[in-house]
């Protein structure tokens, strides 16, 4: 079948395609092999420089190709059928490009592209092009690798974009693919992804994890000529364009969790979201230790190590969410497509080369490298990875050191105690504390993959009590330590200095967190005593964060902007902890549980302290206000729910206040996704969302023995069915016959579907509509619940994928709808979103005043 072409496929793009993702490994092969021979013999210079050139032409002729498939559907191909469809908004193409793993790939190559032209470009015929070039082109083996889709022996290399529905192993079976009918069946983008942030959310952050490249590049191009005081000027300033785009990126995360996902926050320690931040959290303290560096010349070994440590953890990360191992841990994580041995061969390569290169003597390095090739080799050959890997790791990290105390230059002088650097490389190690315990938290799944362990992944509360205590120290530091002078400062004068701004953080913050935290009843949130004080130390080093960096911007910078980043960006940090802490731990639930309506009869899912269920044309009670569930509209794939607030005025008297329209998107292939809709406030923000809703919208009149139109709905066993009046759950299949009885005999089969109906009061009613089989005629035997007024017809069993399908009809006389909703208050969550906006514009400032210094000092 495969050899057949058929009349519809256009093979040509695939064929294009599959080229430029040829020539893109090779050139980009071809200008590290030449960049590294560069620096034995310069006469290579220029074809390395050809070969990179041609490698971008290539990254961007793969990109044209895909946009191309996917702009004009061609659904023969695999990406296009399982990321678009006709259906989809073209305002979402971009989303599309980079849902699956081989989109993210290539736009993350396409970022390291775009940035190896510009240091190319600035590098031209300096000391650093040869080995920085030669890492961003290695680099981009690797990225290009991962799109070849080849099999090197019974290693799978890569994933290819470019590959036919009928070359595909999942697919090649199917009775659509074999008849070439792909348009009808293409699977679109996923719903939760069909959101605005998702057009500039993973872009701005696959440039920040691009980005992490180059101070990696320039700290490793140290420890190969041996420089190491040398590059620092230079990435310094690159280093915080990392630090700010790759924030930008988090915080974007952040938002569109916060818009489009129905967990009620936006942040949720998911495993995904962790492994972006820990990067983060590196490369401050690398940036940090570099300015440490470019003043006083110390902190040399832990520049290095921070800048290294970032983009590892950025390729860890990719593990992580690439290989499937994290499974069901993340909302976020990649489904496994065959390269989890290439994603551990891509981390472990650049451990390799970093330890190789710290190694000065030959012999040491001529060892390590030797040893290491043949633990691979016995790794493939003869199994055991699991102890070979452990046994290398440790013995990496046991010659790091060695290398570090043998050969690694070490500043002459130790930092005084009341000395700037000795603070900011306290703050440094902070950070990198805090994000090596995020990344044992986050590695549990591995662990447990490791180790055939059981470990269960930590709560979010667990998260909260360890990163706290960090966030304390950072707020302390970041607060004080600028008023500190390199070398030595006055201890006098420094305390001094910083007390006006403590005390007033201390009388503000008490007056603030003694009535927010310890005047209110906590225990129903199981909120205990450690965790009030926590909250309540935060927001004071918060405050004191804000207070001294201000002071410090206006008294001792003058109000200077240009001169400022540093301040501006810390105020910006402070008070997105202190938005982020207040609008978490006083997050308020609105709905209260109402006793005549009982949710929890309903599922697990259902919880009377968090939901509530709103009748069409009812008016309810939900916190200060009342509400009123209107009705439902649906525009294309999305239904909207209209519930109005209201206020009592003087009067006593209820008064429109706002409306909200919380709407799922019904995506016939992808399944459902609730998307909350936000009442914002200067002060607080109302969140809304659809927890179980009825999607369907009847606009007809027409009547049929007293029912109006039966609807089709297809489940399996506990699902459930919503009508306007009541939740209708399938508890069970009851069979008079085995399959084996059935087939020997020739009585009648009769599975009964076991309904039942709860309706708005936690009254519950059942319903047993019949299949029957006999002679191999089907006879559906229709159940009438009259209480409820539902007609149900069992008509259809599926042994396929062991659903059943039941039509449900209701009198038109139950005409009222009814939802189930969620609704919380994040009181000063713009706090939050402020202190982003005021932490970016600190970081861009910070940025353009080093490379100002830069340009004056060349």
């Amino acid at each position: 079948m495969n050899n057949i072409q058929y009349i519809s496929e256009r093979l040509w793009a695939g064929n294009l395609g599959n080229a430029f993702v040829v020539l893109s490994f090779v050139s980009a092969l071809l200008s590290c092999l030449a960049y590294y021979l560069s620096s034995k013999n310069s006469s290579f210079i220029k074809l390395a420089r050809i070969g990179f050139n041609i490698h971008g032409f290539a990254v961007i002729g793969i990109i044209g190709t895909m946009f191309f498939m996917l702009l004009n559907h061609y659904f023969e191909y695999q990406y296009v059928w399982q990321h678009s469809n006709t259906s989809m908004d073209m305002k979402y193409i971009l989303s599309c490009f980079w849902e699956g793993q081989e989109g993210s790939f290539l736009l993350w190559t396409f970022w390291n592209v775009f940035l190896g032209m510009i240091l190319k470009r600035q590098l031209k015929n300096g000391e650093w092009e040869i080995p920085v070039m030669t890492i961003f082109a290695l680099v981009q083996v690797f990225l290009a690798s991962m799109l070849l889709g080849v099999y090197l022996f019974d290693y799978k290399v890569g994933s290819n974009p470019f590959l036919l529905m009928k070359e595909h192993s999942e697919f090649m079976d199917l009775p659509f693919v074999q008849m070439g009918k792909y348009e009808s069946t293409a699977r679109g983008l996923n719903p939760l992804l069909m959101n605005y942030w998702m057009t500039i959310h993973p872009p701005t952050l696959f440039l920040g994890f691009a980005s992490t490249l180059v101070p990696f590049a320039f700290a490793i191009g140290a420890l190969w000529n041996k420089k190491y005081n040398d590059w620092q000027k230079i990435a310094l300033p690159w280093t915080y364009f990392c630090i700010l785009i790759l924030g930008i990126g988090i915080l974007m995360g952040g938002a569109w969790a916060y818009e489009a996902l129905s967990f009620g926050g936006f942040w949720a320690w998911d495993p995904v979201e962790n492994s972006s931040l820990v990067p983060w959290l590196v490369m401050v303290g690398a940036g940090h230790t570099m300015i440490i560096n470019k003043n006083k010349g110390g902190s040399l070994f832990t520049t290095h190590f921070l800048a290294i440590c970032s983009f590892l953890l950025v390729l860890y990360s990719t593990f992580l969410t690439r290989s499937g191992v994290l499974g069901n841990a993340s909302v976020h994580a990649f489904t496994d497509l065959g390269m989890t041995g290439q994603l551990v061969l891509y981390v472990l390569t650049f451990i390799f080369i970093t330890v190789a290169l710290l190694i000065n003597d030959k012999l040491f390095k001529v060892s390590y490298v030797v040893v290491s090739l043949l633990l691979l080799f016995f790794g493939l050959l003869y199994g055991y990875k699991t102890i070979l890997l452990i046994v290398w790791l440790a013995s990496s990290a046991i010659i790091t050191v060695i290398s570090y105390y043998l050969y690694f230059p070490k500043e002459k002088d130790e930092e005084a105690l009341y000395s700037r650097e000795f603070w900011m490389f306290l703050g440094s190690l902070v950070f990198l504390l805090s994000g090596l315990i995020i990344t044992y938290f986050t590695s549990i799944p591995v662990i447990n993959k490791l180790f055939n362990t059981e470990f269960a992944p930590p709560k979010v509360h667990v998260y909260n009590v360890w990163m706290i205590p960090f966030a304390i120290i950072i707020m302390i530091l970041i607060a004080a330590s600028q008023f500190l002078k390199y070398k030595k400062t006055d201890p006098k004068k420094f305390f001094k200095r910083v007390a006006y701004t403590f005390v007033l953080a201390l009388f503000f913050g008490l007056a603030c967190s003694i009535p927010l935290y310890f005047l209110t009843n906590t225990e129903a949130k199981g909120v205990d005593t450690w965790d009030l004080i926590s909250y309540s130390l935060l927001f004071v080093t918060g405050l004191f964060a804000v207070f001294a960096n201000g002071d410090y911007f206006l008294m001792v910078l003058k109000g200077k902007v240009s001169k400022s980043g540093a301040s501006i960006a810390h105020i910006g940090f402070a008070m997105v902890l202190i938005g982020a802490l207040i609008s978490t731990s006083k997050k308020v639930t609105l709905p209260k549980n109402i006793v005549d309506k009982k949710l929890t009869a309903l599922g697990k899912d259902f919880d009377d302290r968090e939901s509530i269920l709103l009748t069409q044309g009812d008016t309810l009670p939900m916190g200060p206000y009342l509400v009123l569930y209107k009705g439902k509209k649906r525009i294309g794939i999305d239904v909207y729910y209209t519930v109005e607030y209201f206020k009592l005025n003087k009067e006593n008297k209820p008064e429109f206040d706002f409306a909200l329209e919380p709407h799922i998107q019904d995506n016939p292939r992808m399944g459902q996704a609730a998307e909350p809709d936000t009442k914002h406030y200067l002060s607080r923000d109302i969140y809304t969302h659809i927890a179980a809703a009825d999607l369907n919208v009847d606009t007809s009149a027409k009547k049929k023995n007293g029912f109006g139109e039966a609807k089709n709905y297809v489940g399996h066993v506990g699902d459930t069915i919503f009508s306007s009046n009541a939740l209708v759950i399938i508890d069970s299949l009851r069979s008079n016959l085995s399959k084996e009885q059935y087939e020997k005999n020739d009585s009648a089969l009769e599975v009964t579907a076991v309904l039942r109906c709860v309706n708005t009061k936690n009254q519950s009613y059942m319903a047993y509509p019949k299949f029957i089989i006999q002679h191999n005629v089907v006879i559906p035997k229709e159940d009438v619940q009259n209480d409820l007024g539902l007609k149900f017809v069992f008509w259809k069993i599926n042994p396929d994928d062991g659903t059943i399908e039941i039509t449900m009809a209701e009198k038109l006389a139950n005409n009222k709808d009814f939802i189930v909703m969620k609704a919380f208050v994040f009181p000063y969550i713009n706090v939050l979103w402020l202190g982003c906006l005021i932490m970016a514009f600190g970081t861009g400032i910070a940025i353009i005043e080093r490379i100002r210094k830069f340009k004056v000092q060349s």
